[in-house]
This record gives C-alpha cells, structure tokens and sequence, in this order.
C-alpha cells in the first residue's frame, strides 16, 4: 500500500511516499480502507519534531481518517464493509491503516467521506469546547479568532447551531468573505480594525462571552481584553507560534475564565461522553443543520503542500487527503 512516510524530522518537502505492507488488526482493532484523511496544523507540527508529542522516525503522520472496514479483530464487535470516521494514533495518511475498536465510529453510507474525514479533530474539538468546557448558552456572543481556519470554520457553524452571535476575526478580503459564506453573523478584521474595541461595540459594550483561540500571540491578550464579565477564553493552541504572557490581573477584574482544550486527551478519558458528542454532531448531519464542505481536497502526493499550507497561515477551511 502507499503511505506517506516522515522519514526525517523536519519540513514537509522532507515526506516521502513508500510502499510498506498492509497491517494486520490486533485482537481489539480494525483495518479501515482509508477514502479520504483530514490534515490539520499539528500534522505540520508532528513532522517538524515540534508537537507537544514527539514521534521518533520513522512514522506516518494522520490521525483523522474515513474509509470502510476491511478486518476486524477477535474481540471487535462490528462488520466488515462498515462506513466508519476514524481516529487513529497515527499512520492515517495511508490507504490501510489499523484502530482501536473504541476509536471508530459507524457512520452511514450517505455521509461522503471528505465530510467524514473533516468531522472528528475540528468539529469534535470546537463541540466538546463550547459544550463542555465553556458550557455556553443560547444567546451569547462568541468571538473565534482565526475564523477562516478549520477550527474556525467549525466554531461559526457549531456557534450558529447552538444559537450564539458568532463573530469571525479575519485578516483579509478572501478570509471575510469565506467566513460571511460560512455564516459568521460579525465579521472583526485584524488588520483594519481594533480587535477589543470593535467586538465591544459589536456586543452593545458588553464584550464576548466566549472567546474560541486556536491562534495565541498577542491577539489572545487583546480578546481577554474584549470579554464581557465572567467570560470565558477557550485555548485550543497557537497557530501563530508564540505562547501568550497573560497579565492575570486581567482575570481579576473581569471575573474571566481561561480555560484549556486539549481534546484528544479527553476523548481517551471519558469515551461515553466521547460517542454522545459524536452522535450528536452526526444527527446535526443528517438533520441538514451541519454542512460540512472541505474547501481544500489533495491528493496523497500533494500532502506536503496541504501541511505547508498551515506553516505558512495560507490555510482556509478544512483540508482533506482523498485517496
């Protein structure tokens, strides 16, 4: 099978695509046909050696994938030929790659599998962060910083669902217009407008209630600065490199919560409430309330330039490997 293969740490030109043996599932596994993979920025991170985690080479990055099941393990309770979106620790930019059998979730037929492949990282993160940890309320405002990215893009939609005044901050024409598309109800532009003043006066002088922040820098310090009493800001990472300072006094004054997300440890530690959100979020699917469309589709030999689209802040929306 092809895979693409991360043979020495470093920039994504560095990938090579090898041909290595199908796996075989353990006892508790699957083997999935891979039909399409989501690229995200940590993908990026993985191969460069600057992930929190690092994987010694060598190894191929994924770990967001849709396909059908080819094998099934003895102790795994599902079919082969099954539909599934796919979290595996690793080895998703392959055409075959093994999971746990926790880690798989049947999906129907009627799901392409570019939208199955975008559901899991960024939906399952931007839900668990707005259910879970800010536990938001219809009616607020929720301001998403990096609006056009793929945590972004599923903060507008998921923010509308769940009834909120979404606010996308953008920093360009192309990038305003996607997030208007996309049904941002406010548009905050970082290179024309000041960010706490402007989402203050979008809000009546009240400030956000939410902040979602994939981004860091000195933007977060600038949202913090924007909340209305008792926010809440949302750290989901630091797509623009630098790890904010926060002055804490700030939390002080304004009653404000900073609250961390990390996800894929979650879903290790609470996989019932793991499957609750995801069945939710495929009901919002099939509903027609959630529609999922990957702006950036590649092939298996295009995967350096769809990481390096990240590295350089060019990307918009979800990206997708289609096999």
């Amino acid at each position: 099978m092809k895979s693409i293969v991360c043979t020495e740490l470093g920039n994504p030109e560095l990938l090579e695509i090898m041909d290595v043996q199908i796996p075989v599932p353990s006892k508790d596994e699957v083997l999935v046909k891979v039909e399409a993979a989501g690229v995200n920025y940590p993908d990026a991170l993985l191969v460069q050696g600057r992930y929190q985690v690092v994987v010694d080479p060598p190894f191929t990055p994924g770990n967001e994938i849709c396909g059908y099941i080819e094998e099934v393990g003895e102790n795994v309770n599902l079919s082969k030929g099954t539909k599934v979106i796919g979290l595996p620790e690793i080895g998703g930019f392959s055409e075959y790659v093994t999971i746990n059998k926790n880690l798989v979730i049947p999906i129907s037929d009627s799901i392409s599998s570019t939208v199955g492949a975008s559901l899991p990282i960024n939906y399952g993160t931007t839900y668990y962060a707005l259910k879970r940890r800010a536990k938001v309320t219809s009616g607020e405002s929720l301001l998403i910083l990096g609006g056009s990215g793929g945590i972004g893009t599923a903060s507008i939609q998921l923010g509308n669902i769940l009834g909120l005044d979404t606010i996308a901050a953008v920093g360009s024409d192309e990038k305003e217009e996607y997030v208007k598309n996309v049904g941002a109800n406010h548009v905050i532009r970082y290179d024309k407008q000041d960010l706490k003043n402007t989402a203050k006066e979008i809000t009546n002088g009240n400030g956000v209630d939410v902040v979602v922040d994939p981004v860091g820098g000195n933007v977060s310090e600038e949202a913090l600065r924007a909340t209305a009493w008792n926010g809440r800001l949302l750290v989901i990472g630091f797509a623009q490199g630098e790890i904010p300072k926060i002055p804490l006094n700030i939390t002080l004054v304004k009653g404000v919560s900073i609250v961390g997300v990390w996800w894929g440890r979650w879903t290790k530690t609470s996989p019932n409430e793991t499957a609750e959100d995801f069945k939710e979020l495929i009901e919002f699917i099939d509903s027609g309330k959630l529609d999922i469309e990957p702006k950036n589709v590649y092939s298996l030999e295009e995967t350096s330039i769809a990481m390096n689209n990240f590295l350089n802040r060019k990307n918009i929306g979800k990206t997708v490997i289609e096999f």
